[in-house]
């Protein structure tokens, strides 16, 4: 490998395929992956930290969420906080966001955030969400 092709990657960072220089810390980069320099991503696949995908989805780059009925449903429960005004609700909602992708996840914590949004959400009429979103939480709480 010439010094013109070495890759120096950041930290929290995801390369894929063929790529050359420096990636920065928390950079996704998709390079060639075949060699007509095509990028082929046909399987299903989340890149970066804390991305989510489904069956048949690809989510990249840092807390991406693609195909998960579960993520859908949290961006809706999401969008409904916001609408609400309610300060602390929306600073719950944003604490129950950085638990859920942080690497070391403090259960009790996102239990505990949920639990407290839920009932706000529940209030909100948003009941078939925050029954997906229950299940999310219980599958990364376990």
């Amino acid at each position: 490998m010439s010094n013109e092709q070495k890759l120096r990657v950041g930290k929290d960072s995801v390369v894929i395929g063929s790529v050359s220089g420096d990636v920065g810390d928390g950079s996704v980069v998709i390079g060639a992956t075949d060699d007509k320099g095509n990028v082929i991503l046909n399987k299903t696949m989340a890149i970066g930290r804390g991305a989510h995908a489904g069956p048949n989805s690809i989510a990249i780059g840092a807390g991406a969420g693609a195909g998960a009925i579960e993520i859908h449903a949290l961006q809706e429960v999401g969008n409904l906080i916001y609408s609400s005004g309610d300060s602390t609700i929306i600073q719950n909602f944003k604490d129950l966001c950085v638990a859920i992708n942080s690497d070391k996840k403090d259960k009790s914590l996102i239990r505990g955030l949920w639990d407290t949004i839920k009932s706000a959400a529940v209030l909100s009429g948003a009941v078939n969400f925050v029954e997906q979103v229950s299940t999310f939480i219980a599958s990364i709480t376990k």
